[in-house]
């Protein structure tokens, strides 16, 4: 875990970032919405374990939490999910129905406490109205992003991700190209899918992004995009003309796990 930062004034960052020697950093984030019913969206990698509820503990406590708005059911969203739920009791799980189950296969996820989500749903946290979404890209069929009404963030699940070549906490730190290389390697490994679709219909969907009019952008896998929802959207429409991802082979693999030492 690296340590949490603010952006504005009712968001908190909880970065984490996945090193993978010889290709780059993929940054993984969660976030804390200091809304009147203070939400908690997604849980970190369950390497950072201790770290994460550590950092979580220095912006809020989770005894506060009203809401933990998990995005879809992938390990590097739910690694911490048990503790937070255990040290936030009063909170409810807001997400995917069908992801909820799902992790009910591995651990007892507290049914009770879900509040089941689909696109277009409004979840009411006090002073404020989330809207859950799509994103336009996955690799998950239950990922659910947030829209903040009030404050014009879109908090985009994997949408919009990118492999650095190190951490950064603001997007000017990137030139255009790394940012363009970081975004395709990401969408090509994460949405391959993207090779496959109907241009108009993409364009279709990145045109439902862009009328949200969305100010801030927090993925969980780049760094914070203020004003620059447009380049990014830009940058995703290309990808279907971007180099498929081609997976490491036996002796690529050996490579990446022995930098890992």
């Amino acid at each position: 875990m690296d340590d949490p930062y603010r952006v504005g004034s009712d968001v908190h960052v909880l970065p984490s970032q996945l090193i993978v020697p010889g290709v780059g950093s993929i940054p993984i984030h969660a976030f804390v919405l200091l809304a009147e019913q203070p939400v908690l969206i997604d849980c970190g990698l369950g390497v950072d374990g201790p770290a994460f509820m550590e950092a979580l503990a220095s912006v809020i406590d989770p005894a506060e939490l009203r809401w933990i708005w998990l995005t879809h059911d992938d390990a590097d969203h739910t690694g911490s999910l048990e503790a937070v739920m255990r040290s936030a009791p009063q909170a409810r799980l807001a997400t995917h129905g069908l992801g909820a189950l799902r992790m009910n296969s591995w651990w007892p996820v507290p049914l009770e406490r879900v509040h089941a989500l689909t696109p277009g749903d409004r979840l009411d946290v006090g002073d404020r109205t989330l809207r859950a979404l799509r994103p336009p890209t996955y690799d998950n069929p239950m990922s659910t992003a947030v829209f903040d009404e009030s404050t014009s963030t879109l908090f985009s699940a994997d949408s919009f991700g990118a492999i650095l070549p190190g951490p950064h906490r603001d997007l000017a730190e990137l030139s255009e190209d790394e940012l363009q290389r970081g975004m395709e390697a990401w969408a090509t490994f994460d949405s391959p899918w993207l090779h496959l679709t109907d241009r108009d219909r993409l364009a279709t969907v990145l045109d439902e992004v862009r009328q949200l009019g969305a100010e801030r952008v927090l993925s969980s896998h780049l760094p914070p995009a203020i004003g620059r929802v447009d380049s990014l959207l830009e940058v995703v429409a290309g990808i279907p003309d971007a180099e498929p991802f081609v997976a490491p082979d036996a002796a690529t693999f050996d490579a990446i796990v022995a930098g890992l030492h």
